[in-house]
């Protein structure tokens, strides 16, 4: 039977390329964001389905019609981020966890009876670490999303669903890649500060969720993945001294 994946954000940088992902491997695909883009071609075993993640009622009833249409889930993957123009704190509150817990609750049912199943959550170093270039909102939410990928690996899991999360650093995206490669200072920053000396990708971040929505990880349940080429193993001090030319 053909695995039928949801994939929340997943009309532009890294949920557009698990899509392909996703499509790569014969799934059949729906995508969900506010908005499909002028670019984004419906196709056999990939459609689009319009919500609104910064109201509750924008998701009512998403899982319902996302399975009459294309049948039961074998997986999900919250890729969704709040950029609306309200308050940044209620927004990524909203989009980020309040969001994330009606898909997931409401998804549960949906799933397919047998075969590998699973719930991919894109998380973030700022999970565990804080930076100034995100606000309070933004770490509160991560940190919340790792709490409750434990949370339903424990109760999903023994349905059979897994629960894991993968938590990058800042990493090359079709958006963004031309902004970083044109600066060289930024990318000479990034070289000197990463164990592995370069900036991750989207592609490494997407098939990082392509392996744990898979069956080649079926026995990997509740986990958080840092996908930072070692940055989050070297002691910040040894970091700001090697900087520094100490």
């Amino acid at each position: 039977m053909t695995q039928h994946a949801v994939v929340v954000g997943g009309t532009r940088g890294l949920g557009r390329v698990v899509v392909q992902r996703f499509l790569a491997r014969g799934c059949t695909v729906s995508v969900v964001s506010r908005q499909r883009p002028a670019d984004f071609a419906e196709q056999a075993g990939l459609r689009h389905f319009p919500a609104d993640l910064e109201t509750l009622e924008g998701v009512a009833g998403l899982w319902t019609r996302i399975r009459e249409a294309l049948g039961p889930v074998s997986y999900l993957v919250l890729s969704q981020r709040f950029r609306g123009q309200g308050d940044p704190w209620v927004g990524e509150i909203q989009v980020g966890l309040t969001a994330s817990r009606d898909l997931i609750e409401g998804f549960a049912d949906h799933f397919a009876q047998d075969g590998d199943r699973a719930i991919g959550v894109v998380s973030s170093v700022y999970a565990e670490f804080v930076g100034s270039s995100q606000p309070v909102g933004y770490h509160a939410v991560k940190g919340g999303l790792n709490a409750m990928v434990r949370h339903y690996a424990a109760t999903l899991g023994r349905r059979g669903i897994r629960v894991n999360a993968i938590m990058p650093l800042t990493y090359l995206k079709p958006e963004s890649r031309a902004f970083y490669e044109s600066n060289p200072k930024l990318m000479d920053l990034y070289r000197r500060l990463v164990p592995l000396g370069r900036l991750g990708t989207a592609e490494e971040s997407a098939d990082a969720i392509d392996f744990l929505c898979s069956d080649r990880a079926s026995f990997i349940n509740g986990q958080c993945l840092f996908l930072d080429g070692g940055v989050s193993v070297v002691w910040s001090e040894e970091v700001a001294k090697s900087f520094a030319g100490l």
